[in-house]
């Protein structure tokens, strides 16, 4: 009995319809040898096709369409979409281009999408404001504009957010990205509220709870954001990452465990990088030496990243290790950037390639080692790294925490950083390095500060001082310092300027506990060199709780203020109390908030011990290896070098202790 075309294409649709696309495929197959012209055949057996994600074998179907119908409008448009969908952006824009011309809504979203995987952001903006200006009743402009312009410029896309609000009331993630965008413009009032509304309008949405979890916390809301928090953490263990709640960079500010950490950093890893990514094909890498090590980094500028880690490129023996930096973030034109640039064997700028070109410059230049130093902080492009470039991959520094990533061999950590107990904190394999994981400028002596009346200081008092940012600022930390400050009479705390809601409240909290609002000295932001030469007019730096100083704990060490912290359970607790043992200083190392407390209080009562501490500091900076970036690179090349005798040797990677040598 003869086939009914018609009614067999019937069928198959109502299959697709149902979701069950095996079948309907398997009905148009069978059908196309009998009409192999038949456009409508051969189109939904393509469309059919991609739906079902086998976007390879669509594309020939599609193309024999356009051979006869060159101008066959939703080939083309269905043809750009597969490209785009196997990663093929470039092939699939002159497509797109040509249909976003005719003001196609579909087209022009596609268009900016092709712009975007491409890194071409400023013309995926316009493709994307050029879609809300064509058809404002299209949400899918309004909410791409938003998510490429609120982290880059807030103040720009706050007008184009209220405008979309009032065009699609229901629409939660506009209402979210509002918010997003009113609290990076420290507007912590309307931030919280319009989050809210956008819980509101769709109960299900996750990320308006990290960005809600962050406004509580900048304006200093302890009761919201600890209420929030418990609820955030009471999701984990049924998040499946195909949502993100909360990122990493931003869970380790908050009380979770060390597992709970690893289990959001793998989710955010899922989250990122959705589904296996294929890996690049590598050239096969030339025979060390030297071993050819990439540095991928957004943070190539002026960063605290780089404030750490800016002097190790230069100190690579180039006999050993051949450094190549690969810079995927902005270039903000300062002297660090310059500087950077001349400090590495090569600097490649990739921020304007997609994820597959970069990835395959960086096999192209036959990398050996690639180290990821940011993974998922901003601007990060874990795209990358996840297309496999190079045999062995790392991730060091940039981020407090595992990266949770399959595609990321080792962490480069410390034996103080990461003691026996938190092994299973870490989906990598370790690599301890001696003394300290953290990478520091070399050691210069420090400039005479201003004077403590220029500063606002009490002359002769004792001046306690944090500049950890505010987002580290927890109850449980602002306590205890409150707790000192009562403990040493006239002592003062020295803190960088939060925004208004948050000193606000943190005044309140200092009234109600006995201590005069006035012991709270605010700092205004410098910048870095103003701010590193009033840093000594402080007697005594005291770490915060849950995430501790990094950065800040190498600037007052450097500049000859001691530093008391709490080793706390996880990395991000515990980076002061590496950097002490560095230093030379383990005894201001304290194993819980009342050890930070007994000591802090002893050393602000007696002048004497606290001195002797700041003697042996002063001391021991000029020779201490913690502020030493040539054997910190010569601790670094070892660490490559053991790497790649076990992946020559062919052994999977494992656990490395890296042997001092001078």
């Amino acid at each position: 009995m003869a086939l009914n075309l018609d009614q067999e294409m019937i069928k198959a649709a109502k299959l697709a319809q149902a979701g069950k696309l095996k079948p309907a495929i398997a009905i148009l197959e069978k059908l196309l040898p009998l009409a192999p012209g038949a456009v409508p055949l051969r189109y939904n057996l393509a469309l059919f096709l991609l739906m079902a994600g086998r976007h390879a074998e669509a594309l020939p179907h599609l193309d024999r369409i356009l051979a006869a119908q060159p101008g066959h409008g939703p080939s083309l448009f269905s043809k750009a979409k597969g490209l785009l969908a196997l990663d093929r952006a470039d092939e699939a824009l002159p497509v797109l281009q040509r249909l976003a011309a005719q003001g196609d809504p579909e087209s022009l979203l596609a268009l900016g999408n092709a712009l975007r995987m491409m890194q071409r952001t400023a013309e995926a903006v316009e493709a994307y404001r050029r879609l809300t200006q064509v058809a404002p009743g299209h949400p899918g402009g309004h909410v791409n504009l938003a998510l490429l312009l609120v982290g880059s410029n807030p103040e720009a896309a706050l007008p184009g957010l209220e405008t979309a609000v009032k065009l699609h009331p229901r629409i939660a993630e506009l209402h979210a990205l509002l918010g997003q965008c009113l609290l990076r413009l420290n507007r912590h009032d309307d931030a919280v509220a319009r989050l809210k509304q956008a819980l509101e309008v769709d109960p299900t949405l996750t990320a308006p709870k990290g960005h809600l979890l962050r406004a509580y916390r900048e304006s200093a809301d302890w009761e919201s954001e600890e209420a929030l928090w418990a609820e955030i953490r009471g999701d984990l263990a049924k998040a499946d990452g195909k949502h993100l709640t909360l990122a990493t960079q931003d869970a380790i500010f908050y009380p979770f465990s060390g597992p709970e950490i690893r289990r959001i950093a793998t989710l955010e890893a899922a989250f990122r990088v959705p589904g296996p990514p294929k890996p690049m094909i590598r050239p096969q890498a030339k025979a060390p030496p030297p071993l050819v090590v990439g540095y991928l980094s957004p943070d190539f500028r002026d960063h605290a990243t780089m404030h750490l880690a800016g002097d190790v490129f230069r100190h690579h023996n180039r006999d050993t290790v051949r450094a190549m930096a690969y810079s995927v973030g902005p270039d903000d034109g300062s002297g660090w950037r310059q500087r950077l640039s001349g400090d590495c064997a090569a600097f490649i700028d990739l921020a304007g390639l997609g994820d597959r070109a970069a990835a395959a410059r960086i096999a192209a230049d036959g990398v050996h080692i690639l180290v990821d130093m940011s993974v998922f902080t901003r601007h990060a492009r874990p795209g990358i790294a996840a297309l496999r470039p190079a045999p062995i991959q790392a991730v060091w520094l940039g981020l407090a925490a595992t990266s949770g990533a399959p595609w990321l061999d080792y962490a480069m950590v410390d034996e103080v950083l990461v003691p026996p107990a938190h092994r299973e904190h870490f989906s990598e394999k370790l690599v301890f390095l001696p003394h300290s994981y953290q990478a520091n400028q070399a050691w210069e002596p420090a400039a005479l500060p201003p004077s403590r009346a220029e500063l606002g200081l009490p002359e002769t008092d004792v001046v306690f001082c944090s500049f950890n940012g505010h987002r580290k600022l927890d109850r449980a930390s602002f306590g205890l310092w409150l707790r000192i400050l009562d403990a040493v009479p006239g002592s003062v705390l020295w803190q960088l300027s939060p925004p208004d809601a948050s000193r606000h409240r943190l005044e309140q909290a200092a009234k109600a506990a006995g201590i005069a609002p006035d012991r709270l000295i605010w700092a205004p932001m410098l910048p870095r060199a103003q701010h590193l030469r009033r840093i000594p007019a402080a007697d005594l730096f005291l770490d915060a709780l849950v995430c501790g100083a990094h950065t800040t704990a190498a600037d007052a060490l450097r500049v000859g203020v001691p530093l008391v912290t709490a080793a706390g359970e996880r990395l991000a607790s515990r980076v002061a109390a590496s950097l002490l043992h560095a230093v030379g200083l383990p005894e201001l190392v304290t194993p819980d908030a009342d050890g930070l407390y007994a000591l802090a209080v002893a050393l602000g009562r007696d002048s004497g011990r606290l001195g002797a501490v700041r003697a042996k500091l002063a001391l021991v900076l000029p020779v201490s290896p913690a502020f030493d970036p040539a054997r910190f690179a010569r601790h670094l090349e070892n660490a490559y070098q053991l790497m790649w005798q076990r992946h020559a040797a062919g052994n999977p990677p494992a656990d490395i202790t890296v042997i001092p040598k001078n």
